[in-house]
């Protein structure tokens, strides 16, 4: 998992080297759920501004964020066959706890957590499909990254 959180990390980097005037808004990644194809997912948020590896073999298209202090950026993460299986989220500065707070409010459950890192299992909010949530804190940014769980115990575990 270390390699993931070091993938979406590069994904932080590009964002924050990148001069794109164009962000996406709250309202359109909200929208955006598991399962999704990738057409779907970018005729939400149109084309990334970048294509980062995510580590373990996974690319992440990245986005800039307008406006949503402390998040910076967020990432889509696609299975072979085009559908959305992961989402990264990073904000800048240690929200990590109140991350853990929220998805525990919204009926997730802590299942491992380990020198600041957590490992959250729930449902996502539109599908009702099982998610894995993985949080850690690294070089002054928390990085949250959901998986569909299937996807998740098959490539990321």
């Amino acid at each position: 998992m270390k390699k993931i959180t070091n993938g979406a990390l590069a994904i932080l980097m590009v964002l924050m080297l990148s001069g794109m005037a164009l962000a996406v808004d709250l309202t359109a990644l909200d929208q955006v759920s598991v399962s999704m194809t990738r057409s779907e997912v970018l005729a939400l948020l149109g084309n990334p501004d970048d294509v980062v590896d995510a580590g373990r073999g996974l690319k992440a298209e990245v986005y800039k964020v307008a406006d949503m202090m402390p998040m910076v950026g967020a990432g889509c993460i696609y299975q072979d066959d085009q559908r959305l299986a992961g989402q990264a989220f990073i904000f800048q500065g240690k929200v990590g706890k109140e991350a853990v707070e929220r998805l525990l409010e919204l009926g997730f459950a802590l299942m491992e957590e380990q020198d600041g890192t957590f490992r959250l299992l729930g449902k996502d909010d539109d599908t009702g499909r099982p998610l894995v949530a993985h949080i850690a804190f690294n070089d002054g940014m928390t990085v949250i990254m959901t998986f569909e769980k299937g996807f998740y115990d098959q490539r990321v575990k």
